[in-house]
Formats: C-alpha cells, sequence, structure tokens
C-alpha cells in the first residue's frame, strides 16, 4: 500500500534529499529537539506551510500553541522570520514566558 504525502510533507521536503515524515515533525516541535540534519525541513514549515495549514497540523498533532512559538523563537525567527505566523501567535506571546525578547 502505498503511503499519502500530505501537503505538509510535500512542502517540507521539496528541498531537501533527507525525508522527514509529519509525525517526527511533530515529535521534534513537542519535544523542543532541533536536528541540523533537519535545518531546511523545519525552516520550510515555519515560512513556506500556509498559516491555516500549519493550525491544522498543530491541532492534529496536540501541539500547544506556546510550543510552536517558543520553537519558532528559539529556532527559527532569527534565521527566518515570519511575522504572518508571529501575528497569529501574538496572543500567545502575551501570556508566554516573560523572559523571551522580542525582535
Amino acid at each position: 500500500m502505498k503511503k499519502v504525502i500530505t501537503m505538509i510533507e510535500a512542502t517540507i521536503n521539496a528541498q531537501t534529499a533527507d525525508y522527514l515524515p509529519e509525525e517526527k515533525l511533530a515529535r521534534m516541535l513537542k519535544n523542543m529537539e532541533f536536528s541540523p540534519k533537519y535545518m531546511v525541513h523545519i525552516f520550510n514549515f515555519f515560512t513556506d506551510v500556509p498559516l491555516q495549514d500549519i493550525a491544522k497540523f498543530i491541532a492534529k498533532h496536540n501541539i500547544p500553541e506556546a510550543t510552536l512559538l517558543e520553537y519558532y523563537k528559539t529556532y527559527v525567527q532569527e534565521f527566518y522570520r515570519n511575522v504572518e505566523l508571529e501575528e497569529m501567535l501574538e496572543h500567545v506571546g502575551r501570556t508566554f514566558g516573560k523572559g523571551h525578547s522580542s525582535s
């Protein structure tokens, strides 16, 4: 039986030789794990996946918005800022960890 590739997988794997399954990406986000091997995949997720699909992805995989925001600020924002994502998560940022600085 052939595996159906999700839109998320197609987007994050478009520019890479290594394949990152959606479920593994979800685990990495939940566990705040960043692997240089999957750096391009992660940056693609935060910059190339439409916001509505990011919202569906985190709901499907039970990833809290605060965790997504923390991951983004920790690993992605400095290199590939996504203002629209920041605006989507703005309400989380107001109540989320005061220790994070905004650039």
